[in-house]
């Protein structure tokens, strides 16, 4: 007892060293697409072009990463024709974008593939992670690190991830794999109010090596969700290793037209500006904090709608339309949204800080999801638009003879397919109204986290477009 206060002063003289687990710098900049990028990725033995499936997970905590884990289990049992003789729909998959909860099903499988569907349930899903964290916060020996002032209750998060799930692995061992999906694990810039894609495009600006990054760190930063978590700190070099911005984005930010996805380019543009800016090698924000992904997108479809706006994209997936090389684009959102609560509106009550913390970020992000899922469809359909339009003037001019023939190359026909498994599409009110009530915690138990599991499944089975692509596919 005696030497309790010496220990005591110890540690807390200690707390002034610790710090966030710094990003390495990148030594020099080459050229574009390398590193983890989705250029850089082969499709595997089953996966082909011609049908490009993307994934989108939402935020939620243990509800989203278990209903996105039943709609992997699904796509994983769904047999189809393929180029290798025949695989599953789950093989076909070629990005996964996440925010959030949907991080932890994504990351895993980004690293263990099929073996998700043995380790995951037991590992993630079924073990009480809220309470392991609160266990990590009241552990005496981790008070000195968490009263330093660049050290934070997601830096301890991102720890215990790295050593309970992801067992140190970095973004290295997803090059080394060197196989779709590509898989985008997405936080906020917290000063941007931006999202923030885990590639290595986004860490060239910053003059940063993505692959040493670990992914635990990347997942604890897509999913620190406010308040109870805290933003997590990334290095920013810009300035020092040579980076040059694409031609595009001084292009799109003088090219000042007044339509919606002209306008997108152009904040994309400003925000690679402002990221990368530097005066020499000093950059102008030597320090990017990080918080949850779904503060900005919590469905995780702003990439996948960039990609469909312009082919100026990491993974422009309109540039792979135009070159022909996709004839169906399948894009499935997974969205574990829960409802508004209204039992306060029956009491004159003051709200809560965590009602109304958590009531801030949900209620305006549902409403901001279906405006995305919105722009996804509009993005899809003028392209098919622009086909027919093409089709239809060269027809008419045909008519008049062949002095009036049109020499117009007619824009690939894609056939698009955007399935939604939400919430909202369960029939039944009653069993609509238990899922939309479930909390956003890390802990559920077993049998949530089983109906969660088997909802999902079902719901990616009645989606319209889902039985429609499968009718397309002839997949009974």
């Amino acid at each position: 007892m005696r030497r309790l206060p010496a220990v005591l002063a110890a540690a807390l003289l200690l707390a002034g060293c610790a710090s966030f687990q710094a990003n390495p710098p990148l030594a020099k900049y080459d050229k574009p697409n390398q590193g983890y990028s989705f250029k850089q990725l082969r499709p595997g033995r089953n996966n082909t072009d011609k049908l490009f499936v993307i994934l989108t997970f939402s935020g939620g905590g243990t509800r989203a990463a278990a209903l996105a884990y039943g709609v992997m289990e699904e796509l994983n049992a769904t047999r189809i024709a393929g180029p290798g003789g025949g695989g599953t729909l789950l093989e076909e998959v070629d990005v996964i974008s996440s925010v959030s909860g949907g991080s932890f099903t994504a990351a895993y499988y980004a690293l263990r593939r099929e073996k998700l569907f043995d380790e995951f349930r037991d590992r993630f899903l079924y073990r009480n992670i809220q309470g392991e964290l609160i266990g990590e916060l009241l552990w005496p020996l981790n008070w000195p690190k968490l009263a330093g002032p660049s050290y934070g209750r997601s830096d301890l998060a991102a720890e215990f991830y790295d050593r309970t799930l992801f067992e140190g692995a970095r973004y290295r061992d997803l090059i080394t794999q060197n196989q779709r999906p590509f898989v985008v694990l997405n936080a906020t810039d917290m000063t941007a109010g931006t999202p923030f894609p885990f590639m290595q495009d986004q860490f060239d600006m910053m003059c940063s090596d993505l692959k040493d990054v670990t992914i635990a760190r990347a997942v604890a930063s897509s999913s620190a969700f406010p308040g109870p978590l805290t933003p997590l700190t990334f290095r920013n070099y810009a300035g020092s290793c040579g980076y040059r911005q694409p031609g595009w984005v001084q292009t799109a930010i003088d090219y000042d037209v007044p339509k919606r996805l002209n306008a997108r380019r152009r904040a994309i543009a400003e925000n690679r500006l402002a990221l990368a800016a530097a005066a020499g090698d000093k950059p102008a924000r030597p320090y990017i904090h990080l918080t949850d992904g779904g503060v900005a997108d919590n469905i995780g479809l702003r990439g996948p709608l960039d990609s469909l706006s312009t082919p100026n994209h990491p993974w422009s997936v309109v540039e792979m339309m135009n070159n022909k090389l996709v004839d169906k684009l399948v894009v499935i959102a997974v969205n574990a949204a829960t409802g508004a609560d209204a039992e306060r509106d029956k009491s004159a009550s003051v709200p809560g800080i965590i009602d109304t913390v958590v009531t801030a970020a949900d209620v305006p992000l549902g409403n901001y999801s279906f405006d995305t899922l919105e722009l996804l469809r509009e993005a899809a359909g003028e392209f098919a638009r622009d086909a027919r339009l093409v089709e239809q003037c060269k027809a008419l001019a045909a008519k008049k003879g062949e002095q009036c023939v049109l020499e117009i190359k007619v824009p690939h026909k894609v056939d698009f397919y955007q399935v939604q498994v939400s919430f909202d599409y369960i029939a039944s009110p009653m069993e609509r109204a238990w899922f939309r009530a479930l909390p956003t915690t890390f802990h559920l138990e077993r049998e949530t986290v089983d109906k969660l599991r088997a909802v999902g499944r079902r719901l990616l089975i009645e989606d319209p477009q889902f039985q429609r692509l499968m009718k397309d596919m002839g997949v009974r």
